[in-house]
C-alpha cells in the first residue's frame, strides 16, 4: 500500500461530521475529552501568560538552558539521578517529536543506510527518505508478544552490512497498535543490542505517547532503568513530544535528549545534531518553549490533569477491547494509549466500506487504525460491532 495522507482523510471526516453529527471521526491523534474539548485549561492559562518580548525575539537553537533542563527533568523525572550516574546528557528543542526524529536521521549514519523499524509503525519513512536512508523491517508480533527472534535476526543482518545501525522503538502506547513492551521484553531487547559490540547502534526511543501510559507518569519512566545495562556501543536518543503531552499539537514542540556513554558521543551530538537543527529551523519554536517552561513549574497541578486524560483513554480502551472480543473483531495487542489497530487483509477496501457508513478510520498496511483519543466514550460503545458487521459485508 502506498503512503496514506492522514491529514487529508481527517479533513474529509471533519467536513462530513459537520453535516452529519452521527459520523465517527477516529482519524487523527489529538485528544478530545468527552465534551469534545481539545484545549486544556492549564495550557490555555500558560499561553495567555506568555512573555511577548521573550517570545518575539530570536531564541536559542537548542531552546535555551532552561528548556533543556526542564525537558530532561520532565522526561526522566525520578530516574534522572540514576541516568546521570551512567550517561552524559544533552538536549535540544525541536518542532514536535517529528523534528527530533528528523535531526537523528540526518545526523547519524550514512546515506543509503537502512534503519530498523517494526512492520507495524508510524510513518518514519517520510523522515528516513528526507535523510536519504532506507527502511528495513522486523516483524513486530509473534502471537500476542513482541517478536524478539525477528528483531534479533534483522538487527544481525544490518550489523553485517553497515557500521552504524539506527534502531527505532516506539513505546509505550505504540502508534498504531497501543502495544506496550513488558519488562521481560525490554530486558531481552537490551541483551540483544549488547551482543553487537562491533557496531555503533543508535537506539531511537520514540516515547511520543508515554505520558498517556495507563500505568501512570512515574511508572512510565521505569524503562530508563533498563538502559543502565546498555553497553557503550549503544547510544540512546530520546524523541519527546511536548505537543502531545500537553495537547498543543499545532504549536509544534518536542525535544531530543541524548544519553551518551563518553565524551566522543557527547561532542558528536553537540556539533552535528545542533548544526542540523540550526540548518533546518535556526531557532527553537519560542511559543511552545515558553508554555512548556511555565507548565513544568506547575508539574504537580498538571499531572492531575494528565492523569484525568489518561484515565479517560483507559476507559475508552477497556470498552473497545471488551466489545471487540464480544464481536469477534480481530485486533492487535493493545495495552493503552491513543490508538488501536484492527486487523484487515484489505485495509483500503475496508476503509471505503466504513467511510460509506460514516465511520472514518486510517488504513494502514496491515489494518485499520482507530484513534480512541479523538472520539468520545459514548462513540466507543457499539463501534467494534459496527466495524465487524460492515467489513464482513461482501
Amino acid at each position: 500500500m502506498g503512503k496514506i495522507d492522514i491529514l487529508s482523510i481527517a479533513k474529509e471526516a471533519q467536513i462530513h461530521k459537520q453535516k452529519d453529527s452521527t459520523v465517527v471521526d477516529a482519524t487523527i491523534g489529538m485528544f478530545y475529552d468527552d465534551e469534545k474539548k481539545l484545549i486544556i485549561n492549564d495550557v490555555k492559562e500558560a499561553y495567555y501568560n506568555i512573555d511577548l518580548f521573550e517570545t518575539f525575539k530570536y531564541g536559542a537553537t537548542d531552546g535555551g538552558n532552561l528548556f533543556v533542563n526542564n525537558a530532561i527533568d520532565w522526561v526522566l523525572s525520578n530516574k534522572k539521578e540514576m541516568i546521570q550516574s551512567k550517561y552524559k546528557l544533552t538536549g535540544l528543542a525541536t518542532p514536535g517529536g517529528s523534528g527530533a526524529l528528523s535531526v537523528i536521521f540526518n545526523s547519524y549514519g550514512h546515506v543509503n543506510d537502512k534503519v530498523l523499524v517494526s512492520n507495524l509503525r508510524w510513518r518514519y519513512e517520510y523522515f528516513t527518505s528526507a535523510a536519504k536512508k532506507l527502511i528495513h523491517e522486523h516483524n513486530m508480533f509473534l502471537g500476542d508478544a513482541f517478536d524478539l527472534a525477528s528483531f534479533e535476526k534483522e538487527l544481525a543482518y544490518l550489523c553485517r552490512i553497515q557500521e552504524t545501525v539506527i534502531v527505532v522503538i516506539n513505546d509505550p502506547c505504540q502508534n498504531p497498535t497501543g502495544y506496550q513492551l513488558s519488562e521481560s521484553e525490554w530486558k531481552k531487547i537490551v541483551s540483544i543490542l549488547n551482543k553487537f559490540n562491533n557496531n555503533h547502534i543508535i537506539l531511537v526511543y520514540d516515547l511520543a505517547y508515554f505520558d498517556y501510559d495507563p500505568r501512570g507518569y512515574e511508572e512510565a519512566r521505569r524503562t530508563f532503568e533498563y538502559f543502565m545495562s546498555l553497553a557503550p556501543h549503544t547510544e540512546v536518543l530520546i524523541s519527546f513530544s511536548a505537543s502531545k503531552s500537553f495537547a498543543m499539537y499545532g504549536v509544534r514542540l518536542g525535544g531530543l535528549i541524548g544519553l551518551h556513554h563518553n565524551e566522543s558521543q557527547y561532542n558528536y551530538f553537540e556539533k552535528n545534531a545542533y548544526e542540523d537543527a540550526l540548518g533546518k529551523w535556526s531557532t527553537a519554536p519560542s511559543v511552545g518553549v515558553n508554555i512548556f517552561n511555565q507548565l513544568v513549574n506547575k508539574k504537580d497541578s498538571y499531572l492531575v490533569t494528565l492523569n484525568r486524560l489518561t484515565n479517560t483513554l483507559k476507559v475508552r480502551g477497556d470498552i473497545f477491547i471488551k466489545e471487540a472480543k464480544e464481536a469477534n473483531l480481530a485486533i492487535y495487542p493493545y495495552r493503552g494509549g491513543f490508538f488501536v489497530l484492527v486487523k484487515s487483509e484489505k485495509p483500503v477496501l475496508d476503509f471505503e466500506k466504513l467511510k460509506e457508513q460514516g465511520i472514518y478510520l486510517i488504513p494502514m498496511d496491515e489494518g485499520l487504525r482507530i484513534a480512541l483519543c479523538g472520539i468520545t466514550t459514548d462513540e466507543v460503545y457499539g463501534l467494534a460491532k459496527r466495524i465487524k458487521t460492515i467489513i464482513n459485508k461482501m
